[in-house]
């Protein structure tokens, strides 16, 4: 039984301003309308401008939660996206675009499914080219442990720009692919979040002088280099019979080249997807496998610096499991079915912080009554991710990091409705459920879990000193539409010269 969690109802049938109900989704019960219209309860409106003023900038997640505990526990095809959709242009990529029927969605998810679905991500050519950017991630760390926020992003923008486009930044990043990506991603974020009056207002786009065209503008110049400069750079690879494996050049060999201009328009909105937004998660973000794992090590290494406890129980379970291999080697994918305390410490990783709290707004498309509210067709509803994965009627003492959750085996909670439901099972809520499910889960999960294996295999994470000798706790807090940790300090170090020899001998191996 699939939970749907919480969400954010918003009705403009009653004029421009958005008015809000919450709703608490177990499962899309559905029952004939009836003729009485009972909107969902919510926050009062204000006359015209609806709730407009009453949506925080940050966090926005932590206030509907509110709404939802004093409303209480009641209640697609994506919304017309004005400033992210249209003004900027991410409604080419999947995040945005129209769901089924829509041919473009089928053949985007036909495009990601091909290259890293379940049988790809499962195959030895992925799995190589992501066990040796984690190797290099784990060099990084050895030399310059302070700096490991700008690591993580490093070594998983790293992966995608060479899944995606073949292109290589070990010795530099000449075409500055990087910042050209975390341009974009960024200007995806700030569009996406809710707040945009010409969201609210589509008739504002036509009135040029208003500031939101001015960051749009900039926006939009951000999004399309990022279409064109490392397209650019596998055709030309291409030409001179140079280019790497990606995702670009094996749609244009599946083509045989006879692409089209709008074959080349696909592609490149799909791989541009797939590094910047809309593909890994796209049911709620611009979260892609770069942006995913991003969050999700940063977290980690948050949850171990608080958490030494739990960092000990699952080196432990690695250093025996390795141990009994009798192989002197680092953990890998393969490893995971091995691994059950590190596999559910990934998971709690994924519950914990949501990397996107709320989500991507949808449509509905048709009226709908769900406990005797009517939602009707058009109004935009908004998933509360964060509030699911912090339900205390499955999570008990939900800002507590607890691995333990998911090792009682099968055992399943009830939930406010009654219904029988496991912590693992609406963990995965994490990446989206139904037609929108994120395509690229699989390599998502298979680099987390990498990752986390391995940084506790070889190191010691810690809380940092400050200059009087004394520990640091960090705090908790999360900022963003996609959500991240603020900077925090932490203290990492190889556990032994025996671990970072290894590390440093399998670096030079795979250069070989």
């Amino acid at each position: 039984m699939a939970y749907e969690g919480s969400v954010l109802v918003q009705n403009d049938k009653l004029g421009a301003g958005q008015s809000y109900g919450l709703w608490e989704v177990m499962a899309y019960e559905r029952y004939g309308l009836r003729e009485t219209v009972k909107h969902p309860p919510g926050p009062k409106p204000f006359p015209l401008v609806g709730n407009t003023f009453q949506i925080p900038n940050n966090r926005q997640w932590l206030v509907w939660n509110q709404w939802k505990a004093k409303f209480g526990m009641i209640y697609s095809d994506r919304p017309r996206a004005v400033m992210a959709g249209e003004l900027v242009g991410w409604n080419k990529g999947l995040g945005y675009a129209a769901g089924p029927p829509s041919p473009r969605f089928k053949e985007l998810r036909r495009l990601f499914s091909s290259f890293i679905g379940p049988r790809p991500c499962a195959g030895p050519e992925l799995q190589e080219v992501q066990k040796n950017e984690n190797l290099k991630l784990l060099g990084k760390l050895l030399d310059d442990p302070l700096h490991f926020l700008d690591h993580t992003r490093n070594s998983t923008s790293s992966l995608i720009l060479k899944l995606s486009y073949g292109y290589e930044i070990q010795r530099g990043d000449p075409l500055q692919l990087v910042q050209i990506v975390e341009d974009a991603m960024d200007g995806f974020s700030r569009a996406s979040e809710p707040g945009w009056w010409v969201d609210e207002f589509p008739f504002l786009r036509f009135i040029t002088w208003l500031p939101f065209h001015k960051y749009a503008a900039v926006m939009k110049s951000n999004l399309d280099l990022l279409y064109d400069i490392p397209f650019s750079f596998v055709k030309k690879e291409r030409a001179r019979g140079a280019a790497r494996l990606s995702f670009i050049s094996s749609y244009l060999d599946e083509r045989k080249g006879q692409e089209t201009p709008e074959d080349e328009e696909l592609i490149n909105a799909a791989a541009a997807s797939l590094y910047s937004g809309n593909a890994m998660l796209n049911e709620f973000l611009p979260s892609t496998e770069q942006t995913f794992t991003v969050s999700s090590l940063n977290s980690f290494i948050l949850a171990m610096t608080l958490n030494p406890d739990i960092e000990a129980r699952a080196q432990s379970e690695i250093d025996d499991y390795m141990a009994s291999l009798h192989e002197t080697r680092l953990p890998t994918i393969k490893d995971k079915e091995s691994l059950s305390y590190v596999s559910a410490l990934v998971k709690e990783v994924w519950r914990w912080n949501p990397i996107a709290p709320l989500g991507l707004p949808h449509v509905v498309t048709q009226d709908d009554v769900y406990r005797g509210y009517t939602i009707e067709k058009g109004s935009i509803v908004w998933a509360n991710i964060w509030s699911i994965l912090h339900d205390e009627s499955i999570f008990p003492e939900p800002s507590k990091f607890s691995p333990e959750r998911y090792l009682e085996g099968d055992v399943e909670h009830s939930n406010v409705e009654g219904k029988r439901v496991s912590p693992a099972e609406v963990a995965e809520s994490a990446f989206g459920y139904g037609r929108r499910i994120c395509p690229g889960l699989y390599l998502a999960k298979n680099s987390v879990f990498l990752s986390i294996a391995t940084i506790l295999y070889v190191f010691n994470i810690s809380k940092a000193l400050d200059e009087n000798g004394i520990e640091v706790t960090p705090d908790v807090q999360y900022d963003g539409f996609v959500s991240h940790p603020r900077p925090f300090k932490c203290k990492i170090e190889p556990r032994s010269k025996a671990r970072e020899d290894l590390v440093r001998s399998s670096l030079e191996h795979s250069k070989e």
